[in-house]
């Protein structure tokens, strides 16, 4: 990150600071041949991705929106450190969120759309995300809610967005989190009300490869002016 206020606020304080510049963020599907070329290379965190997924089209169209991001996440999310949160038992037929006003990932959400919109510090006017544990393992669910002006058609906004982009497939209907478990898809959906006034997005993706390594890959492959998609056109695991 490159906002060093951000950082310390929701990571303590940064134990390397002169590296901060060096590194591009790299949102893959949207920062897509930009990255061509670059040699330090944040990859964004899985709830981020999801978020910046669902946010980026309407960034331009309504930057005064405060959107409402509702996720949800499977135990793999935690990592590999045994944690009473992770057990199975606890897990297991339970939903419970955690992170509340402060998750980490809120940081990296709120540079980009400052970014995107221009906004500053505007923190009334800005994406807030509320995350959730669920009894799966892979995965995360993010479901976007956000009042607007009826004025043009916020599902062209997204079709536009990633007509050109290999890994993220808007759709018709609702996304599964199992059309996109062990896959670097990206599966969304945007809902328009009657009246043109609310706007709802769902996202899939498995935060193991489109929210983790996937990306990484994705994002090298750009860097190194390769196939984008190399390595990262496989089945995935429905029915799971």
């Amino acid at each position: 990150m490159r906002d060093a206020g951000l950082y310390e606020r929701y990571y303590g304080k940064h134990e390397a600071p002169a590296l901060r510049g060096r590194f591009v963020y790299g949102l893959a599907d949207i920062c897509g041949e930009s990255l061509r070329g670059t040699t330090a290379i944040a990859s964004p965190g899985c709830f981020a991705t999801a978020a910046a997924l669902a946010l980026y089209p309407i960034a331009r169209h309504v930057p005064d929106a405060a959107p409402a991001l509702f996720a949800i996440t499977g135990s793999s999310g935690a990592g590999v450190s045994p944690k009473p949160t992770t057990h199975h038992p606890a897990r297991a037929h339970n939903v419970f969120a955690y992170g509340v006003l402060g998750h980490r990932h809120d940081a990296e959400i709120a540079e980009q759309w400052r970014g995107w919109t221009g906004s500053g510090a505007n923190r009334g006017a800005e994406p807030r995300l509320i995350v959730h544990a669920g009894p799966f393992v892979r995965g995360i669910y993010l479901t976007m809610h956000l009042r607007l002006e009826p004025d043009g058609n916020p599902v062209d906004w997204y079709a536009e967005a990633y007509s050109d982009r290999p890994f993220v497939r808007p759709t018709a209907r609702p996304p599964e989190l199992t059309h996109v478990v062990g896959t670097n898809d990206a599966v969304l959906h945007a809902a328009v009300s009657p009246e043109g006034t609310e706007l709802q997005v769902s996202v899939a993706i498995d935060n193991l490869v489109k929210g983790a390594a996937g990306q990484a890959v994705q994002s090298m492959n750009l860097a190194l002016g390769l196939a984008e998609t190399a390595g990262l056109r496989f089945a995935g695991a429905f029915p799971c």
